[in-house]
């Protein structure tokens, strides 16, 4: 199975090319980091040398125990045939070609909720575990309607004694009492985030002071 170390030499040329990418485990970070964690991350696979990439944006205020890789989709080679493997001598050329020209298409321009509502469509439902991150993203941006109606559907399509259900019915009474003590609970969900992926040094906070 391929290492960090290997990662790490392999996309050696990606970010001498684009030199925004920081280097993070087996993750390229795209920065500015702030409500969202925009990024390529190369998962390992059964088949010893072979990694796929995955492009992702995941929602820092969407609280989780583990880095969630829903967000994406696989980044696949131009030639069916051909594999990523550490050990093809193509595979640098490959990464910057692939990586620059779908994988930054792709999240680039996410770097705020509207325009994460609108890549989050693009996504398949299964990949994202539902659309909670709708009525999160809904009731982060003030849209107190909509998120009411996105948050009364989830109680109805999770079991009353999951953390995404406790969650929404918390948010749903918070929102009665105003937009200031909704953002203060997703405010505390995305720094617990922060902190759970050890992603502090890359984080700008976008919430006012």
């Amino acid at each position: 199975m391929t290492t960090t170390a290997d990662i790490k030499r392999v996309t050696r040329l990606l970010r001498e090319q684009e030199p925004r990418l920081i280097y993070f485990k087996r993750m390229l970070i795209l920065p500015p980091v702030g409500h969202y964690l925009r990024g390529f991350f190369f998962n390992q696979t059964s088949t010893k040398d072979v990694f796929q990439p995955y492009y992702m944006v995941q929602p820092l205020y969407r609280p989780t125990e583990v880095l969630v890789l829903g967000y994406g989709d696989y980044l696949y080679l131009r030639d069916t045939r051909d594999r990523w493997s550490i050990k093809d001598p193509r595979i640098e050329k490959w990464l910057v070609d692939i990586v620059l020209s779908d994988g930054m298409r792709r999240i680039g321009s996410v770097d705020n909720p509207e325009a994460f509502l609108e890549y989050s469509k693009s996504v398949q439902t299964w990949r994202t575990g539902g659309d909670w991150h709708v009525f999160l993203t809904l009731a982060l941006l003030g849209q107190v309607d909509k998120a009411r109606a996105a948050g009364l559907k989830n109680l109805q399509s999770y079991r009353s004694d999951s953390n995404i259900w406790r969650h929404t019915r918390r948010l749903l009474l918070l929102m009665d009492s105003g937009q200031a003590r909704v953002d203060r609970v997703l405010k505390s969900w995305e720094q617990m985030m922060v902190r759970r992926l050890k992603i502090e040094p890359y984080w700008q906070s976008p919430w006012p002071s």
